[in-house]
């Protein structure tokens, strides 16, 4: 991403990416809660940024990742919803739902992550995996989870039919 265009940030905060997201991924400050590096954290899987990845992996569960793994896009990210956080002085969750298309179906990665706050910097632990079908349905009237604006059924509900 250029830092010369206002370019709104990849984890839907609504701010600039040069002023969210950027200000971690380019070292200049330390994320200061879970839920900013959990946001910086997504926006690095959007733009595989691997190093940023596996530098805020705490090191006792990352096991065998690399840089390269952790680079290489997966899957077609679409927004972030934080539904609980908490940070205590050396540890913390958040709650996030992400949605994502896989073959043009739109689904959901819904997680409780857990982070311990090392040497004055947030780090990922692991997290609790909620199936997709405990994640809760989205209602055909509700706004579409990819974040376009629109009422589900007239978006990504038009690409699910059967």
């Amino acid at each position: 991403m250029t830092n010369t265009v206002a370019t709104i940030c990849p984890c839907k905060s609504g701010q600039d990416y040069q002023h969210c997201c950027d200000v971690f991924h380019s070292k200049q400050q330390k994320p200061a809660s879970c839920a900013q590096l959990m946001r910086s954290r997504y926006s690095a899987f959007i733009l595989q940024l691997g190093d940023y990845l596996l530098n805020t992996y705490h090191p006792d569960f990352r096991g065998e990742l690399t840089i390269e793994q952790l680079s290489e896009k997966s899957l077609n990210w679409c927004n972030l919803q934080i539904i609980d956080t908490e940070s205590l002085p050396e540890t913390g969750f958040v709650e996030f739902k992400a949605w994502y298309f896989n073959k043009g179906q739109l689904s959901c990665h819904h997680e409780r992550s857990n982070f311990v706050k090392d040497h004055d910097q947030w780090l990922y632990c692991d997290g609790t995996f909620y199936p997709e079908e405990k994640s809760g349905k989205i209602a055909r009237n509700d706004p579409c989870p990819c974040a376009s604006g629109k009422k589900f059924k007239k978006c990504c509900a038009l690409n699910n039919k059967n």
